[in-house]
């Protein structure tokens, strides 16, 4: 993905440790970044970034950071900026393009502290670039430190559909049976059930599993207790099992229909694969057309 990114702010967060003698040492050391998503990044919705850092590591004042600053980058084909937040004890400017200014503060940071909030809206699918790159302090400031930066790429995507089932029709010989699943896509826990409009078509167990009846048609309906509803039609048929051209009978034209099938001259129905697919794997191939001959043949 090329960097088409920009800079949202140069950001200046400065600290110093509790007492003052540290700030007379030169402490060269180490801390790190990271970027925390806070909420799904669902198209023409709102969700939060946390820019956080880790404490100092091999510093003379392992407690706490005396000052750091750089630029955070978004994606701005992607991500409309809102606003931000601080989260810390700081003194937290933004400046453009260079930090400036002295600390007024006198605060510190022990292990992972959540920084700023930034809160986005989100404008396009795709993949979504968030940087925040690492940048050295000026020797200038007490106890200058290193930060390690940090990127992130997030996935913008459609807000799926609170319910959704895996099939909205299907065909089914009597006496057999097929699955249907639902699935809930919201984060709260659901209870649902499965419900035949016309049991005398076919029924359905607690599981999702269809069973033709007898001839004709209705809806499997599923549906959860807060309200959530989704349907699949169902066609049951009593054809026979290998009678894939529908005449009543098993013949050699049968099997010659697999194998069309098989050879991608003809495209297959729903129909096709209940009656023609003998082994029930899922397929059509020349194992269906031979047990199809077989049955013929036995005749």
């Amino acid at each position: 993905m090329k960097k088409n990114y920009r800079k949202v702010f140069s950001i200046i967060i400065l600290s110093f440790f509790f007492f003052f003698c540290p700030l007379l040492v030169k402490a060269d050391g180490k801390a790190s970044t990271g970027i925390r998503i806070e909420g799904k990044p669902y198209l023409n919705e709102r969700f939060d970034i946390i820019l956080y850092v880790r404490d100092i590591s091999g510093t003379t004042n392992d407690d706490g950071l005396a000052a750091f600053a750089g630029d955070f980058y978004y994606d701005k084909d992607k991500l409309e900026f809102i606003e931000y937040k601080s989260l810390a004890p700081f003194s937290i400017r933004f400046v453009e393009p260079k930090m400036a200014g002295t600390a007024t503060n006198y605060n510190y940071i022990n292990g992972n502290h959540d920084i700023i909030k930034f809160t986005f809206r989100a404008k396009a699918l795709g993949d979504a670039i968030l940087d925040y790159p690492d940048n050295r302090q000026p020797d200038s400031l007490a106890n200058p430190v290193h930060i390690t930066g940090c990127r992130e790429v997030l996935t913008i995507t459609e807000r799926p559909a609170p319910l959704t089932i895996d099939q909205t029709s299907i065909f089914v010989l009597t006496g057999k049976s097929k699955k249907l699943t639902a699935s809930y896509n919201l984060e709260d826990t659901v209870t649902g059930s499965w419900t035949s409009l016309n049991p005398n078509i076919a029924t359905v167990d607690n599981n999702g599993n269809v069973t033709g009846v007898s001839p004709g048609k209705t809806k499997i309906v599923y549906q959860t207790n807060n309200g959530y509803r989704v349907e699949c039609e169902v066609t049951i048929s009593n054809y026979l099992k290998g009678d894939v051209d529908r005449n009543g009978k098993i013949t050699l034209a049968d099997a010659m229909e697999v194998i069309y099938f098989y050879i991608q001259r003809k495209a297959p129905t729903e129909y096709s694969y209940a009656t023609g697919d003998m082994n029930e794997d899922g397929k059509l191939n020349l194992s269906d057309a031979i047990q199809i001959i077989n049955i013929y043949l036995e005749k």
